[in-house]
């Protein structure tokens, strides 16, 4: 069990993964929410003080609550670097706990309108700071190959440690969600998917909703899929089939939400975490059969033609000018004059 946690560290295709889902999903609530920043956790928003003084947030997660619009669009712009910089894989073990701190603090401000996703990815900026999680597709990861920088094995320790706790950390929301659920009469009765579904605050598409709900099996299937599949998900983990069978299952329950109910931050926070349990290989794979069947069979193939094609042209165009030129030399020798 020791040579586990020193040999290598575990997970870093999947925690690169987690890195730029995370990092999109962020990336795209701050620049959605730019508009009224202001209103939401800036200077427009001191009707949220005595709630955040019932929250007792210390220094440095109380700096924006009393700041002026100038610090608050500065913490705001530096927030924004900082997440494009952990999406990209940059210097992340300075800029990963930077982010916790920028985030925390900024979403500290009006917590009511966060869902699970903003205080889940909160917990995980704790555990990421201990993961190298630029080990793969980042800049840092690059760098490092150039420069042929070697591993610590106290480096390698603190990375699997924060991948324990970030398993841990997601087996337990499961576990928690699924035993809370299984407590009341419609998960119980097989019909509790039926009615977010159904409702005006998280009907995205009526439409669609009316017909996954029209028959009654679906949603029976549906209700008792989620609970059981959160309620065994810690315990289905130790077998690579199971393992993959609860993954799929979770991840269409989070497909489902972000688009069903209109909670896409959410559901891919989630979504982003669960990528740590997918191995390596079947990242490498997933990556390799994307580049194959997306990029190599369309895009590249197309831009291939049309440089063939236009080297084609191009050399066509130049055999014509060598003609050209090549002509007066060819031409019949005046009378009285030997060619």
């Amino acid at each position: 069990m020791t040579t586990w946690f020193i040999e290598d560290r575990h997970g870093d295709y999947g925690f690169a993964v987690m890195r730029i889902a995370s990092g999109i999903f962020l990336l795209g609530w701050l620049l959605i929410n730019l508009p009224i920043a202001s209103r939401i956790w800036g200077p427009g928003s001191a009707y949220m003080q005595p709630y955040r003084e019932i929250l007792g947030y210390r220094f440095p997660f109380d700096i924006l609550q009393h700041a002026g619009p100038g610090l608050f669009w500065l913490w705001y712009a530096i927030t924004t670097a900082l997440v494009v910089a952990f999406l990209l894989g940059w210097r992340t073990r300075i800029v990963t706990p930077l982010l916790f701190i920028a985030y925390t603090t900024l979403n500290g401000q009006n917590t009511p309108i966060s869902d699970g996703g903003n205080y889940f990815i909160r917990i995980m900026l704790v555990y990421l700071i201990l993961v190298d999680v630029s080990r793969r597709w980042s800049l840092d990861a690059r760098r490092r190959a150039a420069k042929r920088s070697a591993e610590t094995q106290t480096g390698s320790v603190l990375h699997n440690i924060g991948l324990c706790l970030v398993v841990a950390q997601i087996c337990t929301v499961y576990l928690e969600a699924g035993l809370y659920k299984v407590q009341g009469d419609l998960w119980q009765n097989g019909t509790a998917v039926y009615y977010p579904l159904q409702s005006v605050a998280y009907g995205v598409f009526p439409g669609l909703a009316d017909l996954l709900t029209y028959f009654a099996l679906p949603v029976f299937i549906a209700t008792y899929v989620t609970v059981l599949a959160q309620i065994a998900f810690p315990f289905l983990l130790f077998n690579t089939i199971t393992r993959r069978a609860v993954l799929i299952a979770l991840l269409g329950m989070h497909l489902s939400i972000g688009v069903l109910m209109g909670l896409p931050f959410f559901s891919g926070i989630m979504a982003s975490a669960d990528a740590v349990l997918v191995s390596g290989a079947t990242w490498i794979a997933i990556v390799s059969w994307l580049k194959g069947t997306l990029l190599g069979n369309r895009i590249t193939d197309s831009l291939a033609a049309r440089f063939r094609k236009r080297s084609s042209r191009a050399t066509a165009k130049g055999g014509d000018d060598e003609v050209e030129e090549a002509e007066p030399d060819t031409a019949p020798a005046e009378p009285g004059v030997r060619a």
